[in-house]
């Protein structure tokens, strides 16, 4: 059996869940939940995958080997654990859910070891139960957090989901070789590019999040893309950022890509916002 088969059937066990949940609740804004849970997920494999070698996948899709590990981390925690994640927090699921879950991800973490697709470090299985109870019980509560209103956990969660999704798009970058970041912290040229795309990313989000959060009119919020690029330049002519396409078809697609990326965290600000305005859930 081709490695990738298991790591396909979690994708869509997850797209199901998710598809599932906005047909029953009629709301296409729970997206936005799925990718705030997704961004925590994105936090927590940015110190233990990337930075502390905790484990590593092999889905055997792509050829460069560790971008090869990151789309199997994407696929065991950041799409099957958000989508189970937002399952518990819109429904209120109980801890006896809560255990279920965490037990049943365990199970799958044992499986992939016995597959040969899935090798820890010195990363243990307890971790990846006590983790994943903890995370079901936080975002349960931070939904309900969401839903009184309160602007700090909105405002979290704006910068959590634009993080999903900024570091998605700076990954499909790198994996179609469009550019690369480049210091020198580790020695594999890639893993040493996904963990500077990681903060890159992180700090762009934050950016994204503090415009969409803080402006209403769209002259200002427009500022946000020409900033993330602004953030580049410096790099680029450092020798940090690399560019292998003409730099002015870069900026071209970094400029588009980054006002659909304003657009949509437009979008899901004013859901969030939502969620204690209409009680939407």
């Amino acid at each position: 059996m081709p490695n990738y088969i298991p790591y396909l059937v979690l994708t869509l066990i997850s797209l199901a869940i998710l598809v599932t949940m906005m047909i029953h609740k009629r709301q296409f804004g729970l997206i936005v939940l799925f990718l705030t849970f997704s961004g925590m997920i994105y936090v927590f494999e940015f110190f233990i995958m990337v930075w502390w070698n905790s484990y590593e996948y092999f889905p055997r899709v792509l050829p460069i080997r560790y971008y090869d590990n990151v789309v199997g981390a994407t696929v065991s925690n950041l799409l099957i654990v958000p989508a189970l994640g937002t399952l518990v927090a819109v429904y209120r699921l109980r801890w006896g859910w809560i255990v279920l879950f965490a037990t049943s991800l365990v199970s799958v973490e044992w499986l992939f070891t016995q597959l040969n697709i899935y090798e820890p470090h010195w990363w243990k299985k307890g971790y990846t139960w006590i983790g994943l109870v903890f995370f079901f019980y936080l975002i349960r509560i931070w939904l309900g957090q969401l839903k009184e209103g309160h602007n700090s956990f909105r405002v979290i969660s704006l910068w959590m989901q634009a993080w999903s999704g900024v570091g998605t798009v700076l990954f499909i970058m790198s994996v179609l070789g469009m550019r690369y970041y480049q210091i020198g912290f580790f020695e594999d040229m890639y893993r040493d590019d996904v963990f500077t795309s990681s903060i890159m990313g992180i700090l762009k989000s934050g950016v994204f999040a503090v415009f969409v959060a803080w402006f209403k009119k769209a002259k200002w919020r427009l500022l946000a893309p020409v900033l993330v690029f602004a953030v580049d330049l410096p790099l680029y002519y450092a020798g940090i950022l690399m560019v292998n396409i003409p730099f002015w078809i870069y900026t071209v697609m970094y400029m588009v890509l980054a006002v659909l990326l304003l657009w949509w965290n437009s979008y899901a600000y004013r859901f969030l916002k939502q969620l204690s305005d209409k009680h939407l859930l």
